[in-house]
């Protein structure tokens, strides 16, 4: 059963919006805490721009169509309406170029967030830096590939006569899904062996494993994405579809691990006041203080009241039940 344009565009607004609001949140909790306005803060800034691009650049090739589509089913699209599938064409080329921003945008944070967690690592820095420059490579080498598979250009929206299988796009999307499955797998490279570190927290472990799994995920989701469009000869719909699905995926693994640390440190510097004021007594309320104080003074006595015979256990039992009624 094919996708419909109308099926495409409701996935389109839902994948949208929850990564709208994943990147929202990212920047609410960064601005609460206060944090310096570094690169990953106008990355973020940039990723939602560049989404809502894509969906407003979605809804309108959808909704003109496409050659591809038209050649494919002259049923459902209006073949004899070239300007409007002109349109549509030109609008879905510089949609692939926003998917492609929108999911190297996604890996540039991850790349920030391992080269802050896992800084003075020095192998971890070199295969960083080398995930920089595939990163890079292969955003230019994509770009290229959606423009230049067809040529000359007008094949793109060209109907009559069959421009042949270039407006399908097939050299475009495997070049894309396979360079991201390459950086992928480069990322997993700098979690897994981290796993395994010594001299790290539980919580470091339980979030490089996350992100180990995440990103297993997100190759997945892009080998399915592969299968599928090439199932349906490459159907503008499915392709949206599965599009809009990999960001999704894309913008959760790598704004959830950041999203969770600023909370986390956040929840942290709620309770420092409560700590502080516990190790300072002079904060104490006054009936407070004069009872911990007598504790104190009757806990200090323990070798003279063992001296005397008397039960140092039950003393010690009083002391600390003292010190729990403290507020």
């Amino acid at each position: 059963m094919k996708l419909t344009a109308e099926q495409a565009k409701h996935a389109n607004y839902a994948c949208a919006a929850l990564a709208l609001v994943i990147l929202l949140i990212r920047i609410a909790v960064s601005r609460r805490r206060q944090k310096p306005l570094d690169a990953s803060f106008f990355l973020v800034i940039l990723s939602t721009i560049v989404i809502i691009a894509r969906l407003i650049v979605n809804y309108y090739y959808l909704r003109y169509g496409t050659a591809s589509d038209a050649l494919g089913n002259a049923h459902y699209f209006n073949t004899h309406d070239y300007h409007l599938i002109k349109q549509g064409s030109i609008l879905s080329l510089v949609a692939r170029v926003l998917i492609t921003a929108s999911c190297w945008l996604q890996i540039c944070l991850l790349l920030l967030f391992y080269s802050q967690m896992m800084y003075g690592i020095r192998w971890v820095s070199r295969l960083i830096k080398i995930c920089w420059v595939t990163t890079a490579s292969t955003f230019v080498a994509v770009v290229l590939a959606t423009f230049l598979e067809c040529h000359p250009f007008h094949l793109y929206w060209q109907t009559t006569p069959d421009p042949g299988t270039c407006i399908r796009a097939y050299v475009q999307l495997l070049l894309q899904c396979v360079s991201n499955i390459s950086i992928d797998l480069m990322l997993l490279a700098i979690s897994y062996p981290i796993l395994f570190c010594k001299g790290r927290s539980w919580k470091q472990h339980v979030r490089v494993g996350t992100l180990f799994i995440l990103g297993t995920f997100c190759i997945i989701v892009t080998i399915v994405r592969l299968i599928s469009i090439y199932g349906t000869n490459s159907a503008q719909p499915t392709r949206s579809l599965w599009a809009s699905v990999q960001m999704i995926v894309s913008t959760f693994v790598a704004n959830a691990p950041t999203i969770y640390g600023d909370l986390h440190v956040a929840q942290r510097k709620k309770c420092e006041p409560i700590i502080r004021r516990m190790s300072r007594p002079e904060l104490w309320p006054s009936n407070v203080s004069s009872d911990i104080e007598s504790s104190i003074q009757h806990f200090l006595t323990f070798p003279e009241r063992a001296a005397t015979g008397s039960s140092s256990r039950s003393s010690r039992k009083e002391w600390f039940d003292q010190i729990e009624n403290v507020p």
